[in-house]
């Protein structure tokens, strides 16, 4: 019986044309090279498509990462204001600025931009002058008279849009008004009669503040704490001191040899620290008061309850690079201190040198407050 099948058997199935083999997968026998070069060009698509996959997910990933890391957009630099604190006075490039040139807008535009320019974040106005006039709206001084010269709370606002911190110089002991008012003078005589003056009247002698009389710092601390409040962001005391006369010695109390001259004024200077609350104090003084002088202060002013001391340095050869020194060997001193932290000198201007404000700068005088 002949069993042989002379039909052509076709393949299995289609998916049986192409099967493994020891040497990977390949195709069935005859199979068409256009198949081949199909899945060829498939498997290179989709090595691309991984490639570009990649490269994409990198760029979000490095874009999602710069933008985490952006910092948050700010206020423009003239329209930043930045609290000072005790911390960070030491940055503190304040130029002083007289009343009088405020009496316009045009003239405060001027003043501001000449600050701006010379590379100032501060500005220092009296808010209580030498002759012991109060500059700005006070209930302790209630003023018959509104002086021209007074700062108004409009005025802060336009000088702290630009940027600028304020400094409210106060003058203290030296102070021709306020001792009618209080009835606390420094006497020409032990029995505390007769009132003293820093010159005969002919010449324009005047009465101080007695820095022994309470009165006279309750006075005074009281303004210091309305200045705060109206608005300073920092306030610099100037004349916290006995006055000095060989040929006409003032008379304090009815016993000046037992008198702590040293420990009054440091004392009022803390207390000057609490009613300013969170206005830090810089603490302004002759340059002798470095070292100290007995009449004067009764020792050094350099450490206080004050954030800053402030002496002021003499104008010599070389100002700029004299400062700048005086600078870094004054905050090396500070380091010492108990309670001062930095040291932030007065330095008088000089308006005939141009490059004067960033000469300074270049020889290391990293803060300071200009006068004229």
């Amino acid at each position: 019986m002949n069993n042989k099948n002379n039909r052509r058997l076709r393949g299995y199935f289609g998916f049986s044309k192409k099967f493994p083999t020891q040497r990977g997968t390949v195709y069935a026998i005859g199979e068409s090279k256009k198949r081949k070069k199909a899945e060829l060009r498939n498997k290179i698509f989709a090595a691309v498509l991984i490639f570009v996959a990649v490269i994409l997910a990198l760029i979000v990933f490095f874009f999602c990462r710069n933008l985490s890391r952006k910092p948050i957009p700010q206020e423009p630099e003239q329209n930043k204001n930045t609290a000072v604190s005790a911390e960070n006075i030491g940055q503190i490039k304040a130029l002083f600025i007289d009343n009088a040139d405020l009496d316009s807008d045009l003239n405060l535009e001027k003043v501001l931009d000449k600050a701006k320019n010379g590379g100032f974040n501060s500005v220092m106005l009296d808010f209580k002058d030498a002759d012991g006039t109060v500059l700005f709206p006070s209930e302790t001084y209630a003023s018959v008279v509104e002086n021209k010269n007074q700062i108004t709370q409009s005025l802060l606002e336009q000088i702290k849009a630009k940027g600028f911190t304020v400094v409210a110089r106060v003058c203290c002991f030296c102070d021709s008004v306020a001792p009618q008012r209080t009835g606390a003078y420094v006497y020409a005589d032990k029995e505390l009669s007769e009132p003293w003056f820093d010159a005969p009247s002919a010449l324009g002698g005047k009465v101080w503040l007695n820095p022994t009389d309470s009165r006279a710092q309750k006075y005074l601390l009281s303004l210091i704490g309305e200045a705060a409040s109206f608005g300073a962001d920092c306030i610099y005391l100037q004349g916290v001191e006995f006055p000095v006369s060989k040929e006409n010695p003032p008379v304090f109390t009815e016993d000046d040899a037992s008198l702590s001259r040293n420990f009054i004024l440091l004392d009022f200077v803390e207390k000057a620290v609490q009613n300013a609350g969170k206005c830090p104090v810089i603490l302004g003084f002759a340059f002798e008061g470095i070292d100290g002088d007995s009449e004067k202060w009764g020792g050094t002013l350099f450490d206080s309850a004050a954030a800053g001391c402030s002496p002021e340095i003499p104008v010599s050869d070389n100002y700029a690079k004299y400062a700048g020194d005086m600078w870094i060997l004054l905050n090396e001193r500070a380091k010492n201190n108990f309670s001062t932290l930095k040291c932030v000198p007065t330095l008088k201007d000089l308006p005939e040198n141009e490059e004067f404000y960033r000469q300074l700068n270049e020889n290391g005088a990293q803060s300071y407050i200009i006068i004229p």
